[in-house]
Parts: structure tokens; C-alpha cells; sequence
């Protein structure tokens, strides 16, 4: 697989869109029409050649080193393709985003996968608020796709999800899966409090017992989770170790709710967890 490098060699003053790098929108470029890209930066926009060092062919893959907070909305929209990225890059990676695959290995601002509608993204780090979460005037969230989180996330993970699954190895903030429409939410650390707010449909999966569960969720007793393999198994391809602890999905309590809001979705209680009540 061809492979294009482009090296951070200063950190931006102001923030600095990347919007416009993609493995498709670079692959029919010469390096020296790469290097003369114009960027938005802060109020103005700069050649990339003057912001980044350029090596490799370009394809498929799209390499992104040394990025930090002020790299803003990496990989939006991006439909096909991969790409690797080095650094803690700021708010809104992955936006809108319909196909492809995004690794990051460092942590990543706020607003990941916003709008998202295919793909997979995964953070070998902590993230910000807004995980999976919704466009500003939009009414539905993240709409498909796949999200993995290996540290922590912030608050209202998966905001008015519609599909897709988003996992969060660490521990979630508050309003996780507020007003959750569809989906999966997967959070293998502890929970903030309010979980599940305004939640119409969907399932929450928690490994750990919230300090208090939601009072507008109703017990309905404990469940063998025969679904568990098949997720295991779909998340097996993309982090075996995630597969691994989903087993202790196998049983679970189940909590429906938003009894406000119809009902009609869950939070289920790792058999573990739901043993401390």
C-alpha cells in the first residue's frame, strides 16, 4: 500500500484546518502540488509545505505525525481510506465522517465523530466531550460507524445516537448516551452520573455500577446476553482485547428506560457489577 508522511514542524499558532487532508483528495497529486496546498490557519491560510514536511507517495494511506490541539476537524468527511495519526490532535477528528479507518495514537479533543455515518475510528488515548455526538442544529447524533476509545471520554457520549457502536475502554463522563436514540454504547470503566438521560431507544452496556442508577430506569431482572458472542466476534477483527472483556456481558441486569421518554431502551449491568446492589 502506497503511503504519504506529512511531519508537523511547528506547532500552529491559532487553529489549523485539516479538513482538506485525505487519502483521496491527495492520491492524483505530485508531492510539489501537495507542498503548495493552502491550509486555513487562525485568520490566514499557509502553503503545507511551509507548515508540514512532505515524504512518501501518495495513496491509500495517509500518515499524519506529530499533531497537536490546535490541528482541528482531521479527517472530516473522510469516505475511503486510512489514516494513521501521531500527536494529540484537537476537536472534531473524524466529523462527518462516512468510510475509512482513523487510528489515532495519542489522545484527541472534543467532538469526536460528530455526525459520523460510517467507518471506524480508533483512539489509542483519552478523548473529549461529544463522543459520537450530533452536528450543531442537527436532531440525531452519530448515524453508524464504529468508535473505540482505549482511555477515558468525557461528557454526553453518543449524544442522540441513532446507530453504531461506540466503545470506551476507560471511564465516561456524565450524560452518557443522553438522549440516545439507537445503538450501542459500551463504557468498561465507571460512568458518570445521569446515564442514559432522555434515552429513547438503544443499550447502554456498563461494566461498572454507577454510584446511583438513573431514577427513571425500572429493574427487569438478569439476563443471559446470548447477542454477546456475535458482538465479541464483530469487535474481534478490530481490538481482541476489547473482544475479551465484552465476555463479561454473557449475564447481565437489566434496567429499561427512559420511563419518561417511552421506555423502550437499557442500560444492562455486567454480571460483576450488578452483584454489588
Amino acid at each position: 500500500m502506497t503511503r504519504l508522511e506529512l511531519t508537523l514542524a511547528t506547532a500552529p499558532v491559532g487553529a489549523l484546518d485539516l479538513a482538506p487532508l485525505l487519502p483521496a483528495t491527495l492520491s492524483g497529486m505530485t508531492l510539489d502540488q501537495i507542498r503548495r496546498l493552502r491550509l486555513r490557519h487562525g485568520t490566514r491560510s499557509s502553503a503545507l509545505g511551509d507548515i508540514f514536511a512532505v515524504n512518501g507517495e501518495p495513496g491509500e494511506l495517509l500518515a499524519l505525525r506529530g499533531l497537536t490541539s490546535g490541528c482541528l476537524r482531521v479527517g472530516a468527511g473522510l469516505a475511503s481510506g486510512t489514516l494513521e495519526i501521531s500527536g494529540n490532535p484537537g476537536d472534531e477528528l473524524g466529523r462527518e465522517m462516512s468510510g475509512g479507518t482513523i487510528l489515532v495514537r495519542g489522545n484527541a479533543g472534543d467532538g469526536l465523530g460528530l455526525g459520523m455515518s460510517g467507518g471506524l475510528i480508533r483512539v489509542q488515548g483519552s478523548v473529549g466531550d461529544r463522543v459520537g455526538g450530533m452536528l450543531p442544529g442537527a436532531t440525531r447524533g452519530m448515524n453508524e460507524g464504529t468508535i473505540i476509545v482505549t482511555g477515558d471520554a468525557g461528557e454526553r457520549v453518543g449524544e442522540r445516537m441513532r446507530r453504531g457502536l461506540i466503545a470506551i475502554c476507560g471511564d465516561s463522563g456524565a450524560y452518557t448516551g443522553d438522549r440516545m436514540l439507537a445503538g450501542t454504547i459500551i463504557v468498561l470503566g465507571a460512568c458518570g452520573p445521569h446515564a442514559g438521560a432522555g434515552m429513547r431507544r438503544g443499550t447502554l452496556l456498563l461494566a461498572e455500577r454507577p454510584a446511583q442508577m438513573p431514577t427513571t430506569f425500572n429493574p427487569s431482572g438478569t439476563f443471559a446476553l446470548t447477542i454477546m458472542p456475535l458482538l465479541a466476534q464483530y469487535v474481534a477483527d478490530i481490538d481482541r482485547r476489547l473482544a475479551r472483556r465484552i465476555a463479561d456481558f454473557g449475564r447481565a441486569e437489566r434496567w429499561c428506560g427512559d420511563m419518561a421518554h417511552g421506555g423502550k431502551g437499557e442500560i444492562l449491568l455486567a454480571a460483576a457489577a450488578a452483584g454489588g446492589r
